[in-house]
């Protein structure tokens, strides 16, 4: 069962992630013309492997339908998933989606851009090994985002991980209107023939999130992460605006 979330901000633009036509979208249509967004999540999973990270307790930010811990759970052993979403439309995808998973998963609807939101987790767990977030941070005000990340080290327990799947901003905007051709074209490849070019860059440019993102360097937030105290931080994979950042909590 899921609690409602704290009123939002007046003005915010991303509260369109809580109409269920902009869901629909995401999930049935604009997600399938993400990138290599397949080897993005290998990345990840290539990446706890490697440093042996534990992988029992899973908590997914901005999580959607759950598809980060999807992937960590087909791939190692978790007993207990954790999804936090202010999307009641995205959550009840989730709900469905591991209706039959056999996984202990908390659905949490918390909004990130409030620092009490973790006042909603469970209070039985107190850190967890694996922390991902997929698509959601950057909808955030950088001093937010800076904030979020603070919070997130004193959930990831000691050897732990953190992974951020992330949009992010281009140094130049060649690179961005490299980016923009690359999504068009997947928006083409994935529509059975149904959009030319010429429909595919009229849909990019009107779609419903187009003004919700506000955009970080990675080099960045890797610079953030690094500060607050995690280790071991890069930016593992990167397609242009598309960066997978890892990190790891020193062990105890």
């Amino acid at each position: 069962m899921t609690e409602p979330a704290v009123p939002v901000a007046h003005g915010r633009k991303d509260v369109i992630w809580r109409e269920d036509s902009a869901v629909t979208n995401y999930l049935t249509t604009s997600r399938q013309a993400i990138p290599l967004a397949a080897e993005q999540m290998d990345a990840m999973l290539r990446a706890l492997a490697a440093f042996g990270c534990p992988t029992r307790t899973v908590l997914d930010l901005g999580a959607g339908d759950g598809a980060a811990a999807v992937a960590v759970a087909e791939r190692f052993p978790v007993d207990r998933i954790t999804l936090v979403d202010f999307s009641e439309p995205m959550l009840q995808r989730a709900v469905d989606r591991f209706a039959e998973s056999g996984h202990r998963v908390d659905v949490i609807d918390a909004d990130l851009l409030d620092p009490t939101w973790r006042r909603r987790l469970p209070g039985e767990v107190a850190a967890y090994d694996v922390v991902v977030s997929r698509y959601a941070i950057h909808h955030l005000p950088d001093a937010r985002k800076l904030e979020l990340y603070g919070e997130i080290y004193g959930l990831v327990a000691p050897g732990g991980m953190f992974f951020n799947i992330e949009h992010v901003s281009s140094v130049s905007p060649v690179y961005q209107e490299i980016f923009e051709a690359l999504i068009i074209e997947g928006m083409i490849a994935t529509s059975d023939g149904t959009l030319d070019i010429e429909q595919a860059t009229a849909a990019y440019r009107a779609r419903q999130d187009a003004d919700t993102n506000i955009l970080a360097p990675a080099e960045e937030q890797c610079r953030w992460l690094r500060d607050i105290g995690f280790v071991d931080v890069d930016v593992i994979m990167k397609v242009f605006e598309l960066a997978v950042i890892a990190a790891r909590r020193p062990d105890a």
